[in-house]
């Protein structure tokens, strides 16, 4: 192992603070609130279409929650590693969101009727819940706020968790680094 992949270990071996780890926590929490107010609206519109929402697209959701708990989880451990999975997580959060519902998704996985984006579900579309064709139609104004609420409480997140790992760098002493 060379001294810098050395150095980066130790870096991340690095135990948060009280203060940091709180924070960390909170960021965290915000990212979670975030996202079961944006699931939600979802549940809001299923309702309102009609739509049931297949256990498969209950399950496939959580992939959404896994990197904030985890970054919980480092977090209550004190490690360093908590600030950059919370990082993270604000980012890949934000864009997932708004790429799905604004490009339709490219990874191959079944989102149900949010397989179409909001510009398409505003139209309306024909779509087969494996009950037969059926029309959807409708996102209003709330289910766009409920959007763009995620990357405006996840992103300012990343910026916090970053700035928490920069801080405690910069903090250790020029002999450990």
């Amino acid at each position: 192992m060379s001294k810098n992949d050395k150095e980066k270990l130790e870096l991340l071996d690095t135990r948060l603070d009280e203060k940091t780890t709180k924070t960390m926590i909170i960021c965290a929490v915000i990212m979670l609130v975030a996202v079961l107010i944006h699931d939600g609206d979802h549940i809001r519109q299923a309702y309102n279409w009609g739509y049931t929402i297949p256990m498969s697209l209950w399950a496939l959701n959580l992939i959404v929650y896994v990197l904030p708990v985890v970054s919980i989880f480092l977090a209550k451990s004190r490690r360093m590693s908590a600030t950059i999975v919370c990082c993270l997580a604000g980012i890949v959060t934000s864009l997932s969101f708004v790429v799905l519902h604004c490009f339709g998704s490219s990874s191959g996985l079944n989102w149900g009727i949010w397989n179409f984006t909001y510009f398409e579900l505003i139209e309306g579309v024909w779509y087969d819940p494996g009950t037969g064709m059926q029309f959807y139609q409708g996102v209003d104004t709330l289910s766009w706020i409920l959007l763009f609420h995620v990357p405006v409480f996840c992103l300012p997140c990343s910026v916090i968790s970053l700035k928490k790992f920069f801080d405690i760098k910069k903090a250790r002493k020029p002999s450990q680094q």
